[in-house]
């Protein structure tokens, strides 16, 4: 029997993976589903639970479905990887609440799409059963398809071999080094001969001319032993350090030009950096990358030589496009409490209505 609105809906026990207190589901259809969900938990380790409940009472099915996480402790408390799929029937409300572990692979965008395409018009067509194993076949496929906690980074699909089973798959080492061919030390005796020449016009040119063999030798060195494309992705790794050095070069220039030109000026630049940053980090939730590039080039732009010359002017006109940048970082989120047996929900997911 249905409970009213007005009354808190308790979180019911979890006796299996789908768990239907509105007897909406045949017992064929449970079995199904919770082979399903116990064979893909087994497989690859994320853990998803169905609930159909009347209705979630006072609570928002957002409210409701946090309890319920909280209380199931879905998932591993060190992955975080649990989803819930929750329908309250009479309410005419769905929701899919992922765990913290699972935002990247079911972002809100991809739950809310999965409701829209799947659940929904099915469910207004009464096909409950339909719309929740279609809704589940939905998000056991995105959650297949990438690495998740607790597969090993060598796993991989099995190749086809067709009708004949004895065909046997070799895997072909790879090779050591790529040689230099005669062309290559052509030219490096080329550049040796125009240096060397050089040296003889120009006597600095001795120091850059040492400088300059040591680092042939080296590349010479690199190319023999580890491969050419292992070169140039050290050589591209050795650009990309030495670019972020000159931008930190820079940057630390220009502070400390700003700080010599006006401390008030120093300070209002670096609170907007600091309010880009923290607005950065709190769209993200806390992601490193982002939050690092974000810092980064604020800090770049705010302190860019000859941006800074004079007094306060600058410095005034620029508050006005600063203040919305940080007025939004200190709203939170009431995620639930975490639990050293299970995993946490931190909000994320996707309501909807039929």
């Amino acid at each position: 029997m249905a409970q009213p609105r007005s009354q808190t809906v308790a979180v019911p026990e979890r006796g299996s993976l789908v768990t239907d207190l509105t007897d909406t589901l045949t017992a064929a259809q449970r079995a199904t589903l919770e082979g399903k969900l116990t064979d893909f938990e087994a497989r690859q380790g994320p853990q998803l639970a169905v609930l159909l409940v009347p209705t979630t009472g006072s609570d928002s099915i957002e409210q409701y479905a946090t309890r319920v996480f909280d209380r199931w402790k879905l998932g591993s408390a060190e992955a975080d990887d649990g989803l819930l799929l929750l329908v309250a029937l009479k309410d005419r409300r769905m929701r899919i609440e992922v765990g913290q572990g699972l935002e990247g692979r079911v972002p809100d965008i991809a739950a809310g799409r999965i409701i829209d395409q799947k659940m929904t018009p099915r469910f207004r067509q009464q096909d409950y059963a339909g719309g929740i194993d279609a809704a589940v076949d939905a998000l056991l496929e995105r959650l297949d398809n990438r690495t998740v906690p607790g597969s090993l980074p060598g796993d991989a699909m099995p190749l086809p071999l067709g009708d004949d089973t004895s065909a046997v798959v070799e895997s072909t080492p790879p090779e050591a080094g790529s040689r230099i061919t005669l062309f290559g030390w052509t030219l490096l005796a080329g550049l040796i001969g125009a240096v060397a020449a050089a040296c003889v016009r120009w006597r600095g040119a001795r120091l850059f001319t040492l400088g300059l063999a040591v680092v042939v030798a080296l590349l010479i060195l690199a190319a023999r032993f580890f491969g050419l494309n292992q070169l140039l992705i050290g050589l591209a790794a050795l650009l990309g350090i030495s670019f972020a050095l000159l931008l930190v070069g820079v940057t630390l220039y220009g502070m400390r030009r700003a700080w010599n030109d006006s401390l008030a000026g120093f300070c209002f630049r670096l609170a907007v950096v600091a309010g880009i940053t923290g607005y950065t980090a709190y769209e993200t939730d806390g992601e490193p990358i982002p939050i690092a590039l974000a810092a980064g080039f604020s800090l770049l732009f705010a302190f860019m030589p000859g941006t800074h010359r004079g007094d306060g002017e600058s410095d005034d006109g620029d508050s006005s496009s600063s203040s919305s940048s940080s007025s939004s970082s200190s709203s939170g989120s009431s995620g639930s409490s975490s639990s050293s047996s299970g995993g946490s929900s931190s909000g994320g997911g996707a309501s909807g209505s039929w």
